[in-house]
């Protein structure tokens, strides 16, 4: 079994980072949606959006291992710009990409590759997290509409999209059956947003409100039995996730390392202290199994959709180890790691979220567990009659 990148693998994210490094990185200046939509225009000029997107609606038809670690390069780079990258490749678009019929991948793909449209997901309700088919927003075809009523909260990107793929049921039984998804413009009629809230990370979310909400039936994505293709599809965006939280950590790995052989206390650099020297070796092993999981799952995704059993036991690793090479990398810095004047505090509270949002880890867990034991495992609280 080969490990080991391809040259022009290695030579794509090398040309991401001197991309970043020539001609992104001072418009990086803030996290604003001005910069946000700058940012998407002059990537969809130098051709880094809808990466693997099919060309024939302006994508650039990369294979998957080859998009993903773009978004880790990118990741590395700059948060915000990784960000950008996940959400124009892997995130919402990909379900479109896969479900989508042909009209609907033209009018809506296109515009995330030309940078001049953007999507954000609503799958999560105030009383449906992890429990994600406790959703209760519905849609009910009307005529020629679609209409949708409900909430969604934690919603990111809200300010910087256009456009939120809500799933939705689409009817009464109770079922994942019913589960299904219609993309929602922002500036439809029967849509509100909250002022939001701001997160660990900075970002703000939002809860968005959909009050008979009428859409033309052009904007269902997937009706009635489509749960299971949804978040099979959904498990790209959390490889995705993984891959961008995997450059995030680099990044502070990375600092953390170069600052300990500069930093001098005791007459030394405090890279000569052992204590410290056995910290790096942790956080490098950490990275190192973090990398070998997320690869495989990315490598055997490569003819089809990932295996959820491989992105759960990715998430699991990962949500833990990337947490504790960013707080190592601020334990390295000392008080200087605690300040936000440095950046390896903004990479711990960046990925300190991978272990929550896309499904938490316990809830992995128990899904890996399920796989393993090759038996459904219900978390739904019984009832006295069972």
């Amino acid at each position: 079994m080969d490990f080991r990148l391809s040259d022009d693998q290695l030579g794509l994210m090398e040309t991401a980072r001197d991309l970043y490094r020539r001609k992104l990185k001072a418009m990086c200046i803030d996290t604003s949606p001005e910069t946000d939509r700058s940012l998407r225009l002059v990537l969809a000029e130098l051709g880094m959006l809808g990466l693997n997107l099919p060309e024939q609606y302006g994508g650039q038809g990369l294979p998957m291992m080859d998009t993903l670690l773009m978004i880790q390069a990118f990741g590395e780079c700059n948060t915000f710009l990784g960000n950008i990258l996940h959400r124009a490749t892997l995130g919402p678009v990909a379900v479109i990409a896969a479900l989508g019929t042909d009209e609907q991948k033209e009018r809506f793909i296109r515009p995330v590759c030309s940078g001049t449209g953007g999507f954000s997901v609503g799958i999560s309700e105030p009383q449906a997290g992890s429990a994600a088919t406790a959703m209760t927003t519905r849609a009910r075809i009307e005529g020629g509409e679609v209409v949708v009523n409900g909430s969604k909260t934690f919603i990111s990107h809200a300010l910087y999209t256009d456009h939120t793929l809500v799933y939705c049921r689409f009817a009464n039984t109770g079922s994942a059956k019913d589960i299904g998804a219609v993309l929602v413009p922002h500036d439809a009629k029967g849509f509100t947003r909250s002022k939001g809230f701001v997160n660990m990370a900075d970002e703000t979310q939002f809860e968005l409100y959909f009050d008979e909400l009428r859409l033309p039936l052009v904007y269902v994505i997937a009706q009635r039995n489509a749960f299971a293709r949804l978040f099979a599809v959904f498990n790209t965006e959390r490889l995705s996730s993984l891959f961008r939280q995997l450059g995030i950590a680099t990044a502070a790995f990375n600092y953390g390392v170069e600052y300990s052989k500069t930093r001098k206390q005791f007459g030394q650099p405090i890279s000569d202290f052992q204590g410290l020297q056995w910290m790096i070796a942790d956080m490098r092993v950490k990275l190192d199994a973090a990398q070998l999981l997320i690869y495989r799952a990315a490598s055997n995704a490569a003819a089809g959709l990932p295996a959820p059993s491989e992105i759960s036991a990715a998430k699991i690793y990962c949500g833990q180890a990337l947490k504790e090479v960013c707080d190592d990398a601020i334990q390295l810095l000392g008080g200087y790691g605690y300040q936000k004047d440095f950046p390896v505090e903004k990479y711990y509270r960046e990925v300190r979220g991978s272990s929550i949002y896309g499904g938490t880890v316990q809830i992995h867990k128990n899904m890996l567990a399920a796989h393993v034991l090759g038996r459904k495992i219900s978390q739904w609280k019984k009832s006295k009659s069972d």
